[in-house]
């Protein structure tokens, strides 16, 4: 059987950085987008198709792409996949958000 590349455990090189920290606006967004597309009353998807869906990248994106990277391309996948949006739709929807004048993030948050 072919080793994924997810399976990583045990390779020589491979640390883990434990050292914790504030979440960024980022992560925040993809842990409240996750939690609205898998929550009742949508529940699109569940996080075994996420898990699948990861386990597909490249051993390249894999090793370069981060946690929440992995996971927002991955959510992008199953709602494709699942045809709840199509990849035209996400990326119309991404060029209006490009084309928002850039603000400070921190600047509206409460909590940043």
């Amino acid at each position: 059987m072919e080793q994924r590349v997810n399976d990583v455990g045990g390779l020589p090189g491979m640390t883990i950085r434990q050292e914790t920290h504030p979440a960024t606006l980022h992560q925040k967004r993809v842990d409240a987008l996750y939690a609205l597309l898998t929550s009742p009353p949508v529940s699109a998807f569940r996080v075994d198709s996420i898990r699948r869906t990861i386990e597909t990248n490249t051993a390249e994106d894999y090793r370069t792409l981060g946690y929440y990277d992995k996971w927002i391309r991955a959510v992008r996948s199953v709602l494709i996949e699942q045809q709840i949006l199509t990849a035209a739709e996400i990326e119309t929807r991404m060029n209006e958000i490009r084309q928002r004048p850039v603000v400070d993030a921190t600047a509206a948050c409460v909590n940043p």
